[in-house]
Formats: C-alpha cells, structure tokens, sequence
C-alpha cells in the first residue's frame, strides 16, 4: 500500500473524534464498562448506543479487554 493508502483511515479517525460529541462517547463507554462488570448481562445493546455515539471499534475494545481481559487459548499437547 501506498503511504497515503496507508495514512487514510487515521486522518478519518482524527476527524471523527474532532467532529463527535466526546462526552456523550465517554459516557456511553462508561456504561458499556459498568454492565460489561455484571454477569450476565447482555452488552450488545450498550456496544450499538457506543456506536451510535460515534464511539470507535478500538475504543470499545479497549473497555471490554480492561473489563474482562484477552482470551489465552489454552496450550494443548
């Protein structure tokens, strides 16, 4: 890929979180965080209000991976 291929999808990054409301983002993160903490709740519904905010893949990643953690397959010989 060329280097503006490349550098594309972090300038459209940049400008959505210029043009968002950043508040309302990271409040709806935080209540994806606060339900992603309790069990058997279902998140699904708090991960589309984060998207509907504007909220971005990694954003919501980065909450569920600090809430729950990275799955480690187990090692099987």
């Amino acid at each position: 890929l060329s280097f503006l291929a490349r550098q594309a999808p972090d300038v459209r990054v940049i400008a959505l979180r210029k043009s968002r409301d950043n508040a309302l983002v990271k409040s709806k993160l935080d209540a994806l965080e606060k339900v992603a903490r309790t069990p058997m709740e279902n998140v699904m519904p708090y991960i589309v209000e984060c998207c509907l905010a504007y909220a971005t893949v990694g954003e919501i990643v980065a909450r569920l991976k600090a809430t729950w953690g990275e799955f480690q397959e187990p090692i099987r010989l």
